[in-house]
Protein backbone atom coordinates (compact mmCIF):
# COMPACT_ATOMS: atom_id res chain seq x y z
CA UNK A 1 0.00 0.00 0.00
CA UNK A 2 2.86 2.67 0.75
CA UNK A 3 4.56 2.53 -2.74
CA UNK A 4 8.86 3.18 -2.20
CA UNK A 5 7.70 4.63 1.29
CA UNK A 6 5.99 7.72 3.55
CA UNK A 7 9.17 9.23 3.17
CA UNK A 8 10.56 8.88 0.04
CA UNK A 9 6.88 9.46 -2.35
CA UNK A 10 4.22 9.85 0.63
CA UNK A 11 1.83 10.59 -2.62
CA UNK A 12 2.50 7.45 -4.09
CA UNK A 13 -0.43 4.44 -2.78
CA UNK A 14 -1.22 1.55 -4.49
CA UNK A 15 -4.48 -0.42 -4.35
CA UNK A 16 -6.01 -4.05 -6.11
CA UNK A 17 -6.65 -7.41 -5.10
CA UNK A 18 -2.84 -7.66 -6.06
CA UNK A 19 -1.69 -5.88 -3.87
CA UNK A 20 -0.01 -7.74 -0.74
CA UNK A 21 -1.70 -5.99 2.24
CA UNK A 22 0.87 -7.79 5.27
CA UNK A 23 -0.99 -7.57 8.76
CA UNK A 24 -3.90 -5.92 6.80
CA UNK A 25 -4.75 -8.81 4.31
CA UNK A 26 -8.26 -8.94 3.85
CA UNK A 27 -10.45 -11.97 2.24
CA UNK A 28 -9.53 -13.86 -0.75
CA UNK A 29 -5.27 -13.93 -2.38
CA UNK A 30 -6.49 -12.44 -5.80
CA UNK A 31 -9.20 -11.99 -8.22
CA UNK A 32 -11.37 -10.61 -5.32
CA UNK A 33 -13.62 -7.26 -5.44
CA UNK A 34 -13.57 -6.99 -1.83
CA UNK A 35 -10.05 -7.00 -1.47
CA UNK A 36 -9.73 -4.21 -4.30
CA UNK A 37 -12.29 -2.23 -1.99
CA UNK A 38 -10.63 -2.51 1.16
CA UNK A 39 -7.24 -2.15 -0.29
CA UNK A 40 -8.63 1.30 -1.94
CA UNK A 41 -9.99 2.20 1.43
CA UNK A 42 -6.43 1.56 2.93
CA UNK A 43 -4.80 3.52 0.25
CA UNK A 44 -7.12 6.11 0.47
CA UNK A 45 -6.80 6.34 4.38
CA UNK A 46 -2.67 6.27 4.10
CA UNK A 47 -3.13 8.79 1.12
CA UNK A 48 -4.73 11.18 3.73
CA UNK A 49 -2.54 10.91 7.03
CA UNK A 50 0.16 11.42 4.68
CA UNK A 51 -0.52 14.56 2.96
CA UNK A 52 -3.45 16.39 4.77
CA UNK A 53 -2.65 15.47 8.48
CA UNK A 54 -4.29 18.11 10.97
CA UNK A 55 -6.10 20.66 9.09
CA UNK A 56 -5.32 24.21 10.07
CA UNK A 57 -7.83 24.41 12.25
CA UNK A 58 -6.51 21.36 14.54
CA UNK A 59 -9.82 19.09 12.77
CA UNK A 60 -8.38 15.49 11.84
CA UNK A 61 -9.85 13.93 8.44
CA UNK A 62 -11.80 11.36 9.38
CA UNK A 63 -10.36 8.04 8.28
CA UNK A 64 -12.84 5.47 6.57
CA UNK A 65 -13.22 2.46 8.60
CA UNK A 66 -12.53 -1.29 7.77
CA UNK A 67 -14.05 -3.65 9.25
CA UNK A 68 -12.06 -6.40 10.56
CA UNK A 69 -12.26 -10.22 8.48
CA UNK A 70 -13.85 -12.93 10.65
CA UNK A 71 -13.20 -16.33 10.56
CA UNK A 72 -14.61 -19.03 8.10
CA UNK A 73 -17.53 -20.76 9.23
CA UNK A 74 -17.62 -24.55 10.29
CA UNK A 75 -18.99 -25.38 6.93
CA UNK A 76 -17.28 -23.38 4.48
CA UNK A 77 -14.15 -25.14 6.03
CA UNK A 78 -15.39 -28.38 6.02
CA UNK A 79 -16.09 -28.20 2.15
CA UNK A 80 -12.57 -26.91 1.83
CA UNK A 81 -11.40 -30.19 3.31
CA UNK A 82 -13.84 -32.22 1.41
CA UNK A 83 -12.97 -30.56 -2.00
CA UNK A 84 -9.06 -30.88 -1.40
CA UNK A 85 -9.64 -34.77 -0.29
CA UNK A 86 -11.44 -35.56 -3.66
CA UNK A 87 -8.84 -33.60 -5.24
CA UNK A 88 -6.27 -35.65 -4.27
CA UNK A 89 -7.80 -38.83 -5.94
CA UNK A 90 -9.62 -37.21 -8.86
CA UNK A 91 -6.81 -36.21 -12.39
CA UNK A 92 -6.92 -32.42 -13.20
CA UNK A 93 -7.49 -32.57 -17.07
CA UNK A 94 -7.92 -29.15 -17.42
CA UNK A 95 -4.59 -28.59 -16.20
CA UNK A 96 -1.34 -29.76 -17.47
Amino acid sequence: LEGAGRDTLPNIKCAGDWVRMGEKEHGAKGLCQERAYVSGMHAANSLMRDTVGTKSGGEKYKEMEVLEVRDDEEQFKFGVQVNNKVMEFLPRFWVR
